[in-house]
């Protein structure tokens, strides 16, 4: 038998968003000289910094309330101080991406838009109703909690909440001010009138939250005059976005996401729109030039999502310079990943840090900067937890790497930093005003360094600069579109987006509507083009309140069907999110190693249900149980006292029983409850059916009877339809009994397809003879042993309490890092039908609370296999931004990322170089 080593290392994570780095390459570039002459003060390196500034289209109630304040309350702690900030380095040049449907709440607010929680602190907190109170409760702490410890009547008042029914007036009306304060940013609270507030503290007047709001009002109303005029001094440069912040190759065409993730599900009907993707590019320009007063010449694109296929509508609009993430680059160039060393440097700059010309044949080529990852997530993300001395001494760092290399090169080379610039601030101390003033300070000081804007830089060396054969479909933190296409959720967003587009074409070409109709009816539909709806459908992402976000997506898409005086189709009221599963109260974690009959001498197996996992219920049922062997699952219904009116409780109970099981093909939106092709009424079922089992009590036959179905949905226009089919549990292979009040069923595991350690089974009961469901609302789930007899050959049991590293190590004060996250109680590794079988002990419970698709958030687990030990082959350098490498004379072949949202198989390559294998 073969000897093989494993190493596992687990890595604290600090945000929700996964990220990767790139592997080295040799690369011999062409340069063209550029004759003009460089003056003396050319620096030895470029750097631009570009920050992007973007809300959703949030939608307004039918008071004309916009329904979340998030434009409002950025634009007075983010959106003028951070250009402002710029302002006071002169010698500072930066570049703000401002995005049209931003651009459009502004204007709207500087007109005189309210949102409801202006609303709701506009209101006299002496006459607020119930309702009014309930709302100011839930959502006026909807603040960093490291911004509310600034305020110590908030914290006063969030550590009360909770009997918030004992509060006087004077408690909500300094609740409703204390919001407001909190979504100030420090500078401007500094200032008169607002710095007399804040000493305040507490106590505030009618008077005051007039006060406050006023001055609400005159920094919005500041915002865009104040970038339009710092762009005209050159000090900065403005970019947009296309229109409505859409994905922009999906727009071309969705078949584009399966060119970096070849195993997403396409939708149905395909959503291919070229012209809608170039008049995106094109109303965006035009809606910023209205506002700023100049046309931009550089654009970002949403998510930095480019391909190949979008580049011309760029250059047809004037665009001469594009930005994006480096993974686009990478896979443009067939580099797997651009590498780093131990301190996270690039060790190819001369690559990465360089725009380079997106190719096109009858076009002028458009120039495309490319985002360092590494320091771009930690200005994001990291630096936050660092002093300021010690976060710009870090970026410094990597900037005098880079420098190394841009003086051998035949021009400065430009390292370009871009991120979000409203989000993270939030997260730094003083809303991040330390850190910024003191690396505008740094970054103008330096004498090597210059910074720079795009249209700069390309403007000088733009005769240097090289091409690209093709630009890779890809986004600016992925390289692929994952995050919106190819989950099943999203699948159904963009068959409702392809509806709804074939419907206002028909209309369009029935002339039967005036353009005045017409045009407010495709504005509907360029805004539901948004990837913010995308963003958060799938298992990917995660609001808190994704259904707002999907309820948004819906009625923008009913409006395209109102503003032509027609009724929006049914399907628009269906959720396209399904409701989060209840868990069983108890989960069953054992398993019954023998085949048992439901019932035993006709009475009920009692051995089945002694560590059943169980949920109670209400109403007719009160309570189901389930467990599993290594063939069957078991489920037990048990009827309560109150429906139980005959001597047979079931001979004259429907019920349908509906399960979703992770790997058989479901019935994409079983949406409704259904029997013998036919829908039983309109509400929501909520879960993909992949099996469903229809007990007829009249029909009730030694104890079963089942029927399979399929469904037929109905035909929209052109539009293709899918007939399905469900994978029915039958009558030969499946159980069912009843005994007393409890009605048993007995499912084969080859049913339910192939199941594996942790899967998670959803459960739908409902009953024509109760016409309702008959347990929670929500639909139940749970989880599947495991069900395989591993064979261990390794089994290590770990001290507690040890999760400090050399001994200095502490969690980060964020909640989410719970005592226990990162020490692990043991390991185990076996073998179970020729796989490996790996199981990790944690200490404290394994949450999950940024929402990502595997359940797994805050931990990332490194597992690295050295096949052969000791023979020093194989890869050395752990993985990407691990900053570690093997012990001496081993290497692994297989390098194992288990995380939430992108696990990554990687192998080793004779070449000591590694290649990915997998990220499914």
């Amino acid at each position: 038998m073969k000897k093989f080593s494993i190493f596992f290392v687990i890595f604290f994570v600090f945000c929700s968003q996964p990220s990767s780095v790139d592997e080295a390459v040799d690369i011999t570039t062409t340069t063209v000289l550029n004759e003009q002459i460089i003056d003396d003060e050319e620096p030895e390196l470029y750097v631009m910094l570009m920050w992007h500034q973007h809300q959703p289209f949030y939608t307004k109630n039918d008071d004309g309330y916009y329904t979340r304040p998030w434009v409002r309350v950025h634009a007075t702690k983010d959106y003028l101080d951070m250009v402002e900030l710029v302002a006071d380095y002169p010698e500072m040049k930066a570049t703000f991406n401002l995005t049209p449907v931003l651009l459009r709440q502004l204007e709207d607010f500087s007109n005189g838009a309210k949102d409801l929680y202006w609303y709701y602190t506009e209101i006299n907190a002496d006459i607020l109703t119930q309702e009014d109170k309930d709302f100011i409760v839930s959502r006026f702490f909807d603040t960093n909690p490291k911004v509310i410890a600034r305020f110590p009547r908030y914290v006063e008042l969030r550590n009360s909440n909770q009997d918030s029914s004992s509060w006087s007036n004077q408690d909500f009306r300094d609740l409703q001010m204390l919001f407001n304060l909190a979504w100030t940013d420090p500078k401007y609270l500094a200032q008169e009138p607002l710095k007399s507030l804040v000493s305040k503290g507490r106590g505030f007047s009618e008077e005051d939250k007039i006060v406050l709001l006023n001055e609400h009002s005159k920094l919005i109303d500041k915002v865009i005059p104040t970038h339009a005029e710092l762009w005209k001094t050159g000090q900065i440069e403005i970019t947009t976005t296309p229109y409505a912040h859409p994905i922009l190759p999906l727009i071309f065409d969705t078949n584009l996401a399966a060119v970096g993730d070849i195993g997403a599900e396409l939708p149905t009907n395909r959503f291919n729109k070229p012209t809608d993707a170039a008049i995106q590019v094109e109303k965006g320009l035009d809606l910023a030039e209205k506002l700023l007063g100049q046309r931009p010449t550089g654009m970002w694109p949403a998510e930095g999502a480019v391909s190949q296929e979008v580049l011309g509508m760029f250059a047809k609009e004037g665009i001469k310079w594009i930005a994006t993430g480096e993974h686009v680059l990478s896979k443009s160039l067939d580099i797997p990943t651009f590498k780093r060393n131990t301190k996270g440097i690039v060790t190819n700059p001369e690559v990465l840090y360089t725009p380079w010309y997106g190719q096109l044949n009858r076009q002028d080529d458009v120039a495309i900067f490319f985002r360092d990852l590494s320091i771009s997530d930690q200005v994001g993300f990291t630096y936050s937890g660092m002093s300021p001395e010690m976060a710009v001494a870090d970026m410094m760092k990597a900037l005098e790497a880079a420098r190394e290399v841009s003086v051998t090169m035949d021009r400065p080379l430009v390292v370009s930093i871009v991120l979000d610039g409203e989000n993270a601030w939030e997260h730094y101390q003083n809303d991040g005003i330390d850190f910024l003033s003191l690396m505008y300070e740094t970054l103008t000081t330096t004498e090597w360094l210059k910074t720079t804007t795009p249209t700069e830089y390309i403007e000088k060396y733009g005769p240097q600069i090289d091409k690209l054969d093709k630009v890779f479909p890809a986004s600016w933190f992925q390289p692929n579109f994952a995050t919106w296409i190819g989950e099943t959720e999203e699948t159904y967003a963009w068959d409702y987006l392809q509806k709804t587009r074939a419907f206002y074409d028909r209309s369009n070409a029935s002339g039967e509507y005036t353009v005045e109709q017409l045009e407010k009816a495709f504005d509907y539909m360029l805004l539901a083009e948004g990837s913010d709806w995308f963003w958060w459908y799938g298992s990917d992402q995660s609001s808190g309140n994704d259904d707002y976000f999907g309820s948004a997506f819906r009625n923008l898409l009913k409006n395209v069907y109102t503003s032509l005086g027609q009724e929006p189709p049914a399907y628009l009221d269906i959720p396209i999110i399904s409701p989060a599963a209840q868990l069983f109260d108890k989960q069953s974690d054992s398993i019954l190693n023998s085949n048992q009959a439901l019932l035993v001498n006709g009475t009920t197996n009692t051995n089945i249900w002694s560590d059943a996992g169980e949920i109670e219920t209400s109403d007719k049922i009160s309570k189901i149980q389930y467990r599993f062997s290594d063939e069957h699952l078991y489920i037990s219904i048990q009827k309560s006292s109150s429906a139980m009116q005959e001597a047979n409780p079931w001979q004259n109970t429907d019920l349908d029983i509906y399960l979703e099981s992770p790997s058989r093909t479901k019935i994409r939106r079983s949406s409704v409850p259904f029997k013998d092709g036919e829908v039983s009424n309109q509400e929501f079922l909520g879960i993909e059916t992949t099996q469903a089992v229809f007990h007829s009590g009249e029909k009730l036959k030694n104890g079963s009877y089942f029927t399979c179905t399929k469904r037929d949905l109905p035909n929209e226009g052109s539009v293709k339809e899918e007939t399905f089919s469900t994978d029915c549990l039958t009558k030969e292979t499946t159980e069912v009994s009843a005994f007393g009040n409890e009605l048993y069923l007995k499912i084969p595991l080859g049913e339910l397809g192939s199941l594996s350690f942790g899967d998670k089974i959803k459960l739908r009961l409902y009953s024509d003879s109760f016409d309702t469901y008959v347990q929670p609302s929500r639909p139940l789930a749970l989880f599947v042993p495991e069900v395989s007899n591993v064979e261990l050959f390794l089994d290590i049991k770990d001290p507690i309490k040890d999760d400090h590293g050399e001994g200095s190590y502490t969690y980060p004060a964020d909640g989410v890092f719970i005592p226990g996250s990162y020490d692990f109680e043991g390991f185990s590794a076996g073998i179970a039908d020729g796989s490996l079988v790996m199981n990790f002990d944690i200490l404290s419970a394994v949450k999950n609370p940024w929402g990502s698709p595997r359940s797994l958030s805050v931990q990332t687990i490194d597992v690295y296999i050295d096949k052969d030990f000791g023979s020093n082959t194989g890869v050395k350098q752990l993985g990407n931004y691990r900053f570690a490498k093997m012990p001496d004379g081993s290497g692994w072949e297989y390098h194992i990322v288990i995380e939430g949202w992108e696990p990554q198989i990687w192998k080793s390559l004779p070449s000591g170089e590694s290649e990915l294998v997998t990220n499914q």
